[in-house]
């Protein structure tokens, strides 16, 4: 059998990305091989993920589809109008209004997504949702009630013990560097942090820029005005430099205000480093009891408090670790996988 995989755009980084490829395994596993088909594809995934357009019959021979539906691109209309079996995943859509000063090409992308949702009402054979929190959009959408299935993450083989407490504390954070994760807030609270409680403490801000680097410059010129230091843009960098970061953290900070899943919390966990992170969207879902959240109307003072207690906190430091076990074992391979063969079976069969 032969199943292709539709997304917006393929680059090495990305999440949707990620989950075409770890779905791509999965199935093959199951004996259903395929394409990966994306509008636009970065030159080192060339020969990894077949391009749109590149040629004719790009979705010919398919036995079924499955759309990642994240942002609007070409790749939806070629789903929608093929005579396949067709699977969605939705990823959720990032509403325009967080990125538009940033990137407004891509914010019209974005909330041309949210108003075509009904157009996958009735098409889709399964309806694979990463969180509750996106399936509930999809049901308030009229697409649908989809199955939840996590992310399918390549996890270490066990949690990573805490980091012994030393001076000074390192936080990081990991994600593109776009505004609807609010990057400028997590400098504004490490700041909070290393002026009342850890004063050589330093933040690494790990992700790519690009199409926000407006962005990334507000964010140089924020760090300088507030006159905080310890303070690296260290861009896209390799999963086993990632992984170096994550091994001398001391805590990770995500202010994040839109998230349908954010597996970097998930990384972050399953290496032992504590988690502090804003309530909104799935951050509370992904996290599932394994941070300490924080609200408004205080945010920043109590994010900064919060980041003094994961990494001063022996007890703290104690429960979360314990509650980070018990979360990604719920979040590991061998318990995904199975669930996402169920939730693909009626394509599957079809």
């Amino acid at each position: 059998m032969r199943v292709h995989q539709l997304i917006a755009a393929a680059a090495p980084g990305d999440a949707v990305t990620g989950q075409a490829l770890a779905w791509r395994d999965a199935m093959r596993g199951w004996g259903a091989d395929g394409q990966i088909v994306a509008e636009h594809v970065h030159p080192e995934l060339d020969g990894t993920v077949r391009r749109l357009g590149a040629r004719a019959g790009d979705l010919e021979g398919a036995d079924a589809l499955v759309l990642h539906y994240s942002v609007w691109s070409r790749s939806v209309d070629a789903a929608l109008a093929s005579g396949a079996p067709l699977g969605v995943c939705y990823h959720n859509v990032t509403p325009g209004a967080l990125i538009r000063d940033f990137n407004p090409g891509l914010a019209d992308a974005c909330d041309r997504a949210r108003a075509e949702l009904p157009r996958l009402r009735g098409r889709a054979v399964a309806l694979v949702a990463d969180s509750g929190f996106n399936a509930l959009e999809l049901r308030e959408a009229g697409v649908g009630d989809a199955r939840v299935v996590p992310l399918l993450l390549d996890l270490p083989a066990r949690v990573a013990p805490p980091r012994p407490a030393g001076a000074p504390p390192s936080v990081v954070s990991v994600g593109r560097i776009v505004p609807n994760k609010r990057i400028d807030d997590v400098v504004r609270a490490f700041a909070l942090y290393r002026a009342h409680r850890a004063p050589d403490a330093t933040l690494t801000l790990v992700g790519s820029d690009g199409g926000f680097e407006g962005y990334r410059r507000a964010l140089e010129d924020l760090v300088a005005r507030i006159g905080v230091g310890g303070v690296r843009f260290a861009g896209r960098v390799s999963d086993a430099e990632r992984d170096r970061v994550y091994a001398r953290a001391d805590a990770y900070l995500c202010m994040s205000l839109h998230e349908g899943f954010c597996a970097p919390l998930v990384e972050a966990l399953a290496r032992g480093v504590p988690v502090v992170a804003r309530r909104a969207a799935a951050v509370p879902e992904t996290l599932g009891g394994a941070g300490l959240l924080v609200d408004e109307p205080d945010l920043l003072p109590l994010a900064a408090e919060a980041l003094h207690e994961v990494v001063a906190g022996e007890a703290t430091r104690a429960a979360l670790a314990a509650a980070a076990a018990r979360r990604t074992a719920e979040l590991r391979p061998e318990a995904v996988i199975p669930a996402l063969r169920t939730a693909l079976s009626p394509l599957l069969e079809a």
